[in-house]
């Protein structure tokens, strides 16, 4: 099972350091597949462009892209748009279809108008139109005004125009650089000019029909046309781009050392050029350390990449559940982030069994941040026996079985034909020919039988898009896909193949789309009859990712229910890891007696989540027992907290470095110095408990040999759990260690805690045993009490199944499976009289059979009168999760404490000791309610109160000047703290007036005063005018 988690949860994010920073992975637009946009965003390139283009990334071998544009001009001719060191250039599309290959006007006039025929104008699946001809003619007359006729002479204009912008290239010629623009940013995932010329010419059909409407945009936001960027791509390109500027810089300091040296400096001698790489080598590695570290590319060309920022996020390892959705997390880009418009947040039915619909957060990432259907997986290099894959061989292979099968290839020459009578082939964005509409089917059906063969060499995860004829939909044509980074899931075939059995094939989100797939719950989707579904889901929870999985009839409860579960299940404290003692995380999170749930999940079991369980089994009750239950807040029983309910551990690990410090002079080692609380060595023992402002350790200058002592910081005893040493320092020293400190975390009030449909709550009261309701039947008392009104909104019907099953469970010992969608293939089972009830039906009898209500619900005593109470309870075993959230973490309370320097008010931030903000909009509600006293209290006594000096002749607040210090008083005066200094009078002067009269002391906040001076320091005064009577 191990292995199957591993294969499910492929490596394709990176991790490093202690810290656990790992890699995003992001959606992105899927490479070599030319897709039609319409934007009004692209009418803004210039006068004369329109809002309609087709687009296509281009990906090399190395992972390296350009992005390739057809704008179309509302003059009936297109441009080629491309970017070069982040600046975009056009070319008339007739320039670039002559300098890639030598043909004639005439030829290319017939490549452009073979997709539109007069016999054929009004049949189903006609993308050209009469205007088609016209287009092609305007293309031509523009390189006959440019009097660009042959071959050579396109090549020779390209490269006139971009001699400026290529580096390296002064001694080459015209042609030879318009031959490198061609190679190095024409559609340079193809190696072959004429194939660059075929799928040119395609782009412009496809982009004429999209102007005539006969074929529909393409969604830019739909998962079929969306992939997944692998880290590894992104660091391959980028060290790529700094290898290459290294290399640029190494070769200009070696050409600047021979100019300045001559014939002193030899190339040959390898210590030369060493020192000259040494000088530069650091900050090669510097920028890819800083790329993983802080997750942002420090490129000038962007690197054709979606963002350059926010690369990274921080692996925490708060439980198991959390740190998987890291590898299964897809984002769609930080960009998209602060957009207004919702389009690229909704869930299309094109990410159906690849997106989960329920795991993604709320707040602002809602619909950004996705994650992977349990089933989904990454296409990669390497197939399933994880052998390298052979590209070449593959692609050879499909070409010659689709010439099998009726195809014609493009080479030497594209057939002069189009839809409906023939259909392009593309593999990989490359078009290998075109084949006849009516074979194509047969076609996409032996493809899919050779997939599903072992011994075939077809991949099993080949992408094959049928995209059938229609009237103004998506471009038609047949696309294969054999290209890494793709998703895929498994569904059946039930196509009918020879052995008559469902085989499991792998499909992409490409084809899916224009695929017929049933469910197994025996309907078929309003399908009509003349089209049979040819695939099946395998289980209708392949929809949901692992997280989702394990939410006991989430098909029960309300979806936004579902979606809080699979966000805290990620937060909650359970057991973290086998390996606890081994590990050296910046902090986790442990249950001390975590338990399995009785009721769970087939995907439980599937993914081992009895190693790591996360909650324990809880007796609910449902009831309102005190006022102490309103809004979420629940009861928990004291005596099963005293038992070890819910019990917790934080682990802190802190990694002190004594040899990174600036003054490398004076050095610093651990040691004991005077104190015998600590081990010899200067840190402390392993199980000692230590309390706040108490030694943690204590270093020793070797210079001065004064021990600094180090305490703890915080409310908060620690017990020392594990030291590591970390190596030694210069001189065997020793300078850094590991330490790993426990803190004891035991259920509190305002704790926090939540079932896993969603219902989270704050513990309100530790109730005592003795008082909680019990039961004269079973002597049962729960371990926590819940309002039922937590129900009727929510809806989460899941939790009241889960009690009642829970209870059924516990009583015939036996797990109870609550996999989701489980009735209705129960429904579509050909044996219906052998199907079950519902779950109550099944249940009930069982709770009966033992003296228990037919329903789950029981007759309780109150614990404090000792009478029976008027209503049935429910109550039963649900499983229970603490969250993460604790108020001993969060609770913030000051009455004096640090201020700021400059304004003398309250700094703010619990972990400085500061107090809680007071805004504006807190004034106003202080305001409307007309407390003006507590409003005085808040803003000026209690935080920066202060008493001024103000000359009432001049008005100024600045300008008092101490005449004479107060003579000294024999004896210690009694320090009473929180009250002004003394006052002394006849020893203030005003230095403006040069006057000691007028001299008034005036309580104000010190911020006034503050103010004053910055006014002051820009030469502007401000006055004030005091008087004593109230009508002034």
């Amino acid at each position: 099972m191990r292995k199957k988690i591993g294969k499910m949860f492929p490596n394709y994010a990176k991790m490093i350091d202690t810290k656990m920073r790992m890699l995003c992975t992001f959606c992105y637009t899927v490479y070599n597949v030319n897709r039609g946009l319409l934007k009004n965003e692209l009418c803004g390139r210039g006068d004369g462009f329109s809002d309609k283009a087709v687009r296509i990334r281009c990906v090399r071998e190395d992972q390296s892209s350009v992005t390739l544009t057809l704008y179309y001009l509302q003059n009936g001719s297109a441009r080629v748009g491309f970017r070069v060191a982040g600046k975009e250039y056009l070319l008339p599309v007739g320039l670039v279809l002559k300098a890639l290959i030598d043909t004639t006007d005439h030829e290319i006039y017939l490549n452009l108008t073979c997709c539109y025929n007069d016999k054929y104008h009004k049949d189903r699946g006609t993308v050209g139109t009469q205007l088609i001809g016209e287009r092609a003619q305007i293309i031509l007359d523009e390189l006959r005004n440019l009097s660009l006729i042959t071959h050579n002479q396109c090549l020779k204009h390209i490269g006139i125009h971009f001699r400026p912008a290529l580096s390296g290239v002064n001694e080459e010629s015209d042609i030879v650089i318009g031959e490198a623009v061609l190679r190095q940013y024409i559609l340079v995932h193809l190696d072959n000019n004429h194939d660059k010329f075929n799928l040119l010419i395609f782009m412009l059909q496809k982009l004429f029909a999209l102007i005539d409407q006969t074929a529909a945009p393409d969604n830019v936001d739909a998962l079929q046309n969306m992939e997944v960027l692998l880290i590894g791509h992104v660091i391959t390109v980028y060290i790529k781009e700094k290898l290459e500027d290294l290399l640029e810089k190494l070769k200009q300091r070696i050409t600047d050392a021979m100019s300045k040296q001559g014939k002193d400096f030899e190339f040959g001698i390898v210590a030369e050029v060493k020192k000259i790489f040494s000088r530069i080598a650091p900050s090669f590695g510097r920028s890819i350390e800083r790329m993983i570290k802080v997750g942002r590319l420090a490129t000038s060309t962007g690197l054709d990449l979606p963002q350059r920022e926010g690369l990274t996020v921080q692996a925490e390892r708060l439980n198991y559940l959390r740190f998987i959705s890291h590898f299964r997390s897809v984002h769609r880009g930080a960009s998209f982030v602060m957009m207004r418009t919702t389009a690229v947040r909704k869930l299309l039915p094109e990410s159906w069994g690849f997106l989960c619909p329920v795991h993604t957060p709320d707040g602002t990432p809602c619909g950004l941040l996705n994650h992977m259907t349990a089933a989904c997986r990454v296409v990669s290099f390497y197939d399933q026996n994880g052998q390298l894959k052979d590209h070449l061989k593959i692609r050879l292979s499909i070409l010659s079985v689709l010439v099998g099968l009726g195809m014609t290839p493009s080479l030497p020459r594209l057939e002069h034909a189009g839809p409906p009578k023939i259909l392009r082939v593309l593999l990989d964005g490359c078009v290998i020919g075109s084949i006849a509409s009516a074979k194509v089917e047969k076609a996409v059906w032996h493809l899919r039988s050779l997939k599903l063969a072992s011994s075939s060499v077809i991949p099993d995860d080949l992408e094959i898009g049928y995209v059938a004829l229609s009237e103004g939909g998506a471009y038609p044509g047949l696309y294969l896909f054999t290209s890494p980074s793709r998703l895929v899931r498994p569904v059946k075939n039930i196509s009918g193949f020879p052995d008559g059995n469902a085989n499991i094939e792998l499909i992409g989100p490409f084809e899916q789309a224009f695929m017929e797939i049933t469910c197994p719950d025996g309907g078929n989707g309003g399908r009509p009859e003349f089209l049979p579904a040819t695939h099946e889901e395998i289980h209708p929870t392949g929809i949901l990712s692992v997280v989702a999985n394990l939410t006991p009839w989430s098909d029960h409860n309300q979806s936004p229910r579902n979606m809080y579960q699979c966000q805290m299940a990620k937060q909650t404290m359970g057991f973290s890891g086998q390996s606890l003692q081994f590990r050296a995380d910046n902090k986790t999170y442990h249950l001390q007696t975590p338990q399995s749930p009785i009721v769970r999940t087939a995907a439980y079991d599937k993914f081992c989540m009895d190693e790591f369980p996360t909650g324990a089994n809880a007796i609910v009750a449902v009831l309102a027992y005190s006022g102490y239950d309103m809004e979420d807040a629940m009861l928990l029983n004291k005596s099963s907290v005293e038992r070890g309910l819910f019990h917790g551990h934080i682990y802190q690990t802190e990694t002190i470095d004594l040899t990174c410090k600036r003054n490398q002079s004076e050095q610093e080692v651990f040691g004991r110095g005077s104190d015998k609380s600590i081990d010899s060595d200067g840190l402390p023992f392993v199980g000692q408990v230590i309390h706040p402002d108490e030694i943690k350790y204590v270093k020793i200058n070797l210079l001065t040999s004064q021990p600094s002592p180090c305490k703890l910081k915080g409310s908060e005893s620690v017990i020392v759990d594990y030291i590591a040493i970390n190596g030694v320092g210069s001189d065997k020293f020793l300078q850094k260690v590991n330490l790993r400190t426990r803190r004891i975390r035991n259920p509190v009030i305002g704790d926090k805690f939540s079932s896993r449909h969603g219902q989270k709550g704050v513990c309100s009261q530790l109730w005592p045993d003795v008082d909680m309701p019990f039961s004269t039947v079973t002597g049962m008392r729960p371990d926590l009490i819940i309002n039922p009104h937590a129900f009727p909104s929510r809806m989460t019907i899941g939790m009241l199944l889960e009690s009642i099953a829970a209870k059924g469970g516990s009583l015939h010992g036996k797990l109870i499976d609550a996999t989701p969608f489980t009735s209705s293939i129960l429904e579509n089972n050909s044996d219906k009289s052998s199907a079950k009830g519902s779950l109550v039906d099944e249940i009930g009898p069982m709770l009966a059979s033992y003296g228990f209500n037919y329903h789950g619900v029981e007759v309780l005593y109150s614990g404090v009168l000792g009478t029976e109470l008027t209503c049935e309870i429910f109550m039963g075993p649900v499983y229970y999760q603490r969250l993460r959230h604790m108020v001993s973490d969060k609770f913030q309370v000051r009455s004096t404490g640090p201020v700021d320097k400059i304004t003398q008010q309250p700094v703010g931030g619990r972990k400085h000791g500061g107090g809680i903000r007071f805004g504006e909009m807190e004034r106003d509600s202080v305001l409307a309610h007309g407390a003006a006293y507590l409003l005085h209290d808040r803003l000026h006594v209690s935080s920066d109160y202060h008493i001024a000096d103000v000359c009432t002749i001049c008005g100024s607040l600045l300008t008092a000047t101490l005449l004479k210090p107060p003579r000294k008083r024999l004896g210690k005066a009694k320090d009473v703290s929180n009250l002004p200094p003394p006052r002394y009078a006849n020893n203030l002067k005003c230095h403006a007036c040069d006057s000691t009269k007028g001299m008034e002391t005036v309580a104000m906040p010190y911020v006034f005063r503050y103010l004053a001076a910055e006014l002051a320091a820009m030469n502007v005064k401000m006055e004030l005018r005091l008087s004593n009577s109230s009508s002034s």
